[in-house]
C-alpha cells in the first residue's frame, strides 16, 4: 500500500534496542523503554474511532513481527505484490515514524536511499516507532490538524489511513507465516477490520483512484476481515 507524497518513507531515529512497544497510551510524558507490550487495550475507550482503535491495530501488527522474528521469516512473501515480511514491516513502520512530526506540524525527516529503517533488529526498529507514534497520538488535541496530499486536514483522517494499513498489512504478515509454515493467532482487538471496512466501503471510490490498493477481488466471507482484505486486493 502506498501513501501521499510527503507520507511516505523516513530514515531511521533513536535506539530501536531501548524501546519496547507502548501499545497504549493515554496521556504524554510516558518513556518508550519503561512501557512494555501491553495485553490488552485501555479498558475505558469504548467511542470507537479510529484514533482510539490504533493501539488494538498496532498490538495485532506487532504480534506478526515478533512472530516473524522468532521464526525468522523476514523474506517470507506476502500478499503484498513484491513485499516480503521485512519490506511490509518497513512500510508500516515508515508511515509511523512520521506521525510524530505531522502532528507536531513539523517537516518529517527525509528518507534516506537504500535504508529501510529497520536496522539489524527489525522487531526492535518496529517497536520503537510504534512506542512513539502511541505517545504522540496520546499527547495530540483530538482536534488536531496535519497537512495530507498538501492539504490542512483533520488528524482523524490519518488515523483512518493509519488504521487500514495496520489492519490490512497485519493480514498480509499472518498469511505470510502461515505459508511459511510458522501460523499466528492475532490477539483480539475491539473491531478494527469492522471500523475500517465501513470507513473503507465509504471511501470506496477515492481509494480505488488513489493507487493505494490493489484491483478489489469478489468474496462470498461474511467476515469483515476478509471482505476488508479483499477489497484491498487480496484474496482472502
Amino acid at each position: 500500500m502506498t501513501w501521499p507524497a510527503g507520507f511516505e518513507g523516513a530514515a531511521p531515529g533513536g535506539d530501536p534496542a531501548a524501546a519496547p512497544l507502548l501499545a497504549t497510551a493515554r496521556s504524554g510524558g510516558v518513556d518508550p523503554a519503561a512501557a512494555p507490550l501491553l495485553a490488552t487495550s485501555t479498558a475505558d475507550v469504548d467511542d470507537g474511532t479510529a484514533r482510539d482503535l490504533l493501539p488494538d491495530a498496532v498490538r495485532v501488527f506487532t504480534a506478526g513481527v515478533d512472530a516473524a522474528a522468532a521464526c525468522g521469516a523476514w523474506a517470507a512473501p506476502t500478499p503484498s505484490s513484491g513485499w516480503d515480511v521485512r519490506a511490509v514491516a518497513a512500510h508500516v513502520a515508515a508511515q509511523h515514524r512520521r506521525v510524530p512530526h505531522v502532528l507536531r506540524g513539523d517537516e518529517p525527516p527525509a528518507r534516506e536511499g537504500g535504508d529501510d529503517g529497520l536496522g539489524q533488529d527489525p522487531r526492535a526498529a518496529w517497536r520503537a516507532v510504534a512506542a512513539a507514534a502511541t505517545i504522540a497520538w496520546a499527547g495530540a488535541p483530538e482536534d488536531a490538524t496535519v497537512l495530507l496530499r498538501g492539504e490542512r486536514a483533520p488528524a482523524s483522517e490519518l488515523a483512518e489511513r493509519l488504521l487500514l494499513d495496520l489492519v490490512v498489512h497485519a493480514w498480509d504478515v499472518r498469511r505470510a507465516l502461515a505459508a511459511a509454515g510458522h501460523p499466528v493467532e492475532p490477539p483480539a482487538d475491539r473491531g478494527c477490520a469492522d471500523h475500517s471496512l465501513a470507513w473503507a466501503r465509504a471511501h470506496a471510490e477515492q481509494l480505488a483512484g488513489s493507487g493505494h490498493f490493489g484491483t478489489a477481488r469478489p468474496t462470498d466471507s461474511p467476515e469483515p476481515l476478509d471482505q476488508l482484505v479483499a477489497l484491498a486486493g487480496r484474496r482472502p
